[in-house]
């Protein structure tokens, strides 16, 4: 079974970040949650505060990129 790495998903994360994201002050904000935590990365919380931030309409790989996060790092 293929298991996401932190690392990899950081990586994903961070350019799902810079393709959807305006600001990058709120790119830099939702990565320090992501490598700071502790046990993982915590997409409910980051994705709560995605959802507040301006944004560009994400794409459908955007859309995939981040439901394969949610399914690894989500509830």
């Amino acid at each position: 079974m293929y298991f996401l790495e932190r690392k990899d998903a950081e990586k994903l994360l961070h350019k799902v970040l810079k393709s959807t994201l305006k600001k990058q002050s709120d790119i830099d904000a939702l990565m320090v949650l992501a490598v700071n935590h502790e046990s993982g990365i915590p997409m409910k919380g980051i994705i709560n505060e995605y959802d507040k931030m301006e944004k560009n309409k994400p794409t459908k790989q955007d859309l995939d990129d981040l439901n394969t996060l949610m399914h690894f790092y989500g509830p």
